[in-house]
């Protein structure tokens, strides 16, 4: 009874505003556990109007994300099947790693893909996935971006949350009386299921840097350096990890027309060189949006209408509830790019 609900509420978004384009739209759910047994089944979870874009895992950082795109209504249902069965699967007071959780599935972001630069969708769409996890699942959801009532940002959300130091310390993993309050869902603390990040913004380069460094704490000058907050280059956000490459710095590059892949990389290659420490190949996580986009036409043999519209991409039928269809076999759990040039993005 809630598909209609959905559908009805995503296509009043689609036309806000007189708007004739047809969406789609590309959502990541990230899980705090690194299985590929446990990956391989989420990824069955995925139904058939939803394309599966990509998987990633790090052993070190116990961490994995699957990367999902289409209809909003299809991808809505797709992130709430895998969100379920990773409730199932996984144990957040268990968790362990290098990399910060807050959840067992502890971030949901949802990014426009047609058309490219519209929130609109994409902010209703993380709103009611949100809302259902919260209503259905009994997770305490945390909205950011467009999705929030005043744009709280995800780092705001999660240093208010303790996530920053949650791969040193025990953050959320005992019952308690949560605060700040969440947006949707209980004020109290299931420990084995964790809060979640829900949001909805632009594209975000994950852009991760394998430096020579010894330790965390040799690289984390170079890190502040290029970070935002800090003064460094525009919408940069950094955490400095260490894992199986050693010691990196993991950046979210928010604001890619000003500061992109390339720029990062030389301010943080004259910095480590300043000091140094060798820095190894620069990876992106996932695929870059215009390799998402062809990948999700070819997969739901969608028309190709440019950039401001698909003619198929409404077209779901009923089948977007089905949760138990395959969408496209998995790529490799843990592929990794080299640099990509300046007119390229990822997710």
């Amino acid at each position: 009874h809630e598909y209609p609900r959905m559908r009805r509420a995503l296509s009043a978004a689609a036309a806000a505003g007189g708007r004739q384009v047809q969406p789609l739209v590309i959502s990541n759910v990230y899980i705090s556990d690194h299985s590929a047994t446990i990956l391989q089944h989420l990824s069955t979870k995925v139904n058939k109007d939803t394309c599966l874009v990509s998987t990633f895992s790090d052993k070190e950082y116990n961490r994995s994300s699957i990367c999902l795109s289409g209809p909003p209504l299809a991808v809505t249902m797709s992130v709430l099947s895998v969100v379920q069965a990773a409730l199932e699967l996984v144990d957040y007071s268990k968790h362990k790693g290098n990399h910060p959780a807050i959840g067992a599935v502890d971030h949901v972001n949802v990014h426009p893909l047609i058309p490219p630069k519209d929130l609109g969708v994409a902010r209703k769409t993380a709103r009611i996935i949100g809302a259902q996890m919260s209503e259905k699942l009994d997770i305490p959801v945390y909205l950011y971006g467009a999705a929030h009532s005043e744009g709280r940002t995800l780092a705001k959300g999660r240093r208010d949350l303790g996530y920053f130091k949650s791969h040193k310390e025990k953050v959320l993993k005992e019952a308690k009386t949560l605060e700040p309050k969440p947006d949707m869902g209980p004020h109290t603390l299931d420990p084995t299921k964790g809060v979640a990040m829900v949001g909805a913004c632009a594209h975000v380069i994950n852009y991760n840097i394998p430096t020579d460094a010894k330790t965390t704490s040799e690289a984390k000058p170079i890190a502040e350096k290029i970070r935002a907050s800090k003064g460094g280059l525009p919408g940069v956000q950094t955490m400095v990890l260490q894992n199986e490459n050693g010691v990196e710095i993991a950046c979210n590059l928010l604001e890619i027309d000003s500061a992109g892949p390339e720029e990062v990389h030389a301010t943080v290659a004259a910095a480590c060189k300043k000091a140094s420490i060798g820095i190894r190949e620069p990876y992106i996580i996932g695929m870059v949006p215009s390799k998402i986009l062809e990948k999700t036409r070819t997969t739901l043999s969608l028309q190709d209408q440019g950039e401001e519209g698909n003619g198929g991409a409404w077209n779901i039928g009923n089948s977007a509830a089905d949760a138990g269809n395959q969408a496209a076999a998995p790529e490799d759990e843990k592929k990794r790019q080299p640099t990509l040039r300046p007119e390229t993005k990822s997710d």
